[in-house]
């Protein structure tokens, strides 16, 4: 026995129909106590009644007869792994035919010059837009590059707190706050000029402040004495 099935995309038109006219008979009700005069509505708002019945009429008088399934179709796992298949055979033509047209627009690699000491670094994730980590900029310089010298370069140390490692003599900053990893770089730059403008202030140099780095948990390893070491024995 065949079963008739009405159209999924009419019956959900007509359903979102008439919860949106309950929703906004409610709403010109109010939150007060009295019922709601549901005919008295209807009968104010015919064309919206109107057009639910004529949805209804519609979902039902488009029934159809289901396709019978004669055997000789896929399942849904085979489709996907055909589904699959098509992208693999995609990606493999454009190896073969576009990716030797981009030879012409190649462009050799190039060092950055010693001039460029700040090294700005940052994550993007393959497959997934918008993510917080992706705005996320990491920037690393060596201090001695800085041309600091004296006093400065003591407050500028002490400005930097823990995010100068002695060990390394290597300033590390991140900054997220802004919506594009762009703008979060030129924050970071912007602090770092900030950071030696006030090294460079003579007005203070903090000489009674000492340094701490107990934040800098290194520990150098000590290196085993060779001396030590077994001597082999000589043929």
């Amino acid at each position: 026995m065949n079963t008739l099935i009405a159209s999924p995309s009419c019956l959900a038109r007509s359903m979102q129909l008439a919860r949106a006219m309950h929703s906004s008979a409610i709403q010109q009700a109010g939150r007060s106590k009295n019922r709601v005069a549901f005919k008295k509505y209807a009968a104010t708002n015919r064309k919206e009644h109107a057009a639910l019945y004529d949805e209804q009429d519609q979902a039902y008088t488009s029934m159809t007869q289901p396709d019978i399934w004669e055997e000789g179709d896929h399942h849904t796992y085979g489709h996907l792994l055909m589904e699959s298949v098509r992208d693999v055979r995609r990606y493999v033509r454009q190896m073969k035919y576009e990716h030797p047209t981009l030879v012409e627009h190649a462009k050799p690699f190039r060092p950055p010059p010693a001039s460029h000491i700040l090294r700005f670094e940052r994550s993007i994730t393959m497959g997934e837009r918008h993510l917080p980590s992706d705005r996320k900029v990491l920037l690393r310089v060596q201090v001695a590059q800085l041309g600091l010298k004296g006093p400065a370069l003591r407050k500028f140390v002490l400005l930097a707190g823990s995010r100068y490692n002695p060990v390394t003599d290597e300033l590390k900053m991140s900054d997220s706050r802004e919506p594009s990893s762009l703008l979060n770089k030129r924050r970071l730059a912007d602090t770092l000029n900030a950071l030696i403008a006030e090294a460079n202030k003579k007005d203070d140099s903090f000489a009674d402040v000492p340094l701490d780095f107990k934040y800098c948990d290194y520990k150098p390893k000590a290196k085993f004495p060779l001396a030590w070491l077994p001597k082999t024995q000589q043929n």
